[in-house]
């Protein structure tokens, strides 16, 4: 090999022994492009590398050429590829909870997409929020939060509705906030009581108007049915101004006198 800057010794042994090693990691074909276009750079000629690597002469010139245009590309078995394929795997996305007054939304990774649902909507909230869960997205403690609920019984339904469908997350209980409870009667006398207490400077909270009306009217009025009502009909601001009204009015009555 006279390009060599010196002399070199080669080994057989070492050679046969090299040759396998790379047989195993590279592939037989690698290996063989390799020796032959090292040969050539070497100064060897193309039919004595050829006959040297047991190829017919036609596949070691068309090696060459693919090796001009593709440059490493050529040595690699297209069949088969011996080079170990770099597996890239994505972050996995990231998912957080907001909560807003009027929403629970739910923000995928970085790219500001977000899933909204309207607070008011139990079940879709369940739904969407314990399907995360069941996905490995979420946590059953950050969903326990949203949906005020203790992560035993969020774990709980997660594991009832992979079982059961979304079916079971229906909340069958009948509650005490039918209107059927509260007749116009009922009603009546919950705003009278509600005036007296404002009126008076009395508590008006649902739990001192539902104790006065059991005291006054011998009714048992749930607290929570109370509260409700009282929401409904918007009496929590009417127990505020109701005082400043009623003081007007003595002044405007005085004054008339």
């Amino acid at each position: 090999m006279s390009n060599c800057p010196i002399d070199l010794h080669f080994s057989k042994t070492h050679s046969n022994k090299r040759i396998e090693k790379a047989y195993e990691s590279l592939g037989v074909k690698i290996v063989t492009r390799i020796i032959g276009f090292t040969l050539f750079l070497f100064g060897a000629k193309r039919e004595d590398i050829a006959q040297y690597l047991q190829i017919s002469m036609g596949t070691f010139l068309s090696f060459l050429t693919r090796a001009d245009q593709y440059g490493l590309l050529a040595f690699e078995d297209r069949r088969k590829s011996a080079y170990k394929k770099v597996v890239t795997t994505e972050a996995p996305v990231k998912v957080s909870l907001a909560v807003t007054e009027q929403n629970v939304i739910i923000q995928l990774g970085g790219n500001n997409q977000e899933i909204i649902i309207p607070r008011k909507n139990l079940l879709q909230r369940k739904v969407i929020l314990l399907t995360f869960v069941n996905n490995g997205l979420l946590t059953a403690k950050e969903v326990s939060d949203v949906l005020g609920f203790s992560v035993r019984h969020t774990r709980d339904l997660n594991g009832k509705m992979h079982e059961e469908d979304v079916y079971c997350l229906i909340d069958k209980r009948k509650g005490q906030i039918q209107d059927y409870r509260f007749t116009p009667e009922i009603k009546a006398e919950l705003i009278q009581q509600v005036a007296a207490n404002a009126i008076t400077g009395k508590p008006t909270s649902s739990r001192a108007v539902s104790q006065q009306i059991k005291e006054r009217c011998n009714l048992v009025l749930p607290d929570r049915s109370v509260r409700l009502h009282m929401n409904k009909l918007a009496l929590p601001k009417i127990s505020k101004s109701l005082p400043a009204l009623v003081e007007d009015l003595k002044k405007t009555q005085n004054h008339d006198n």
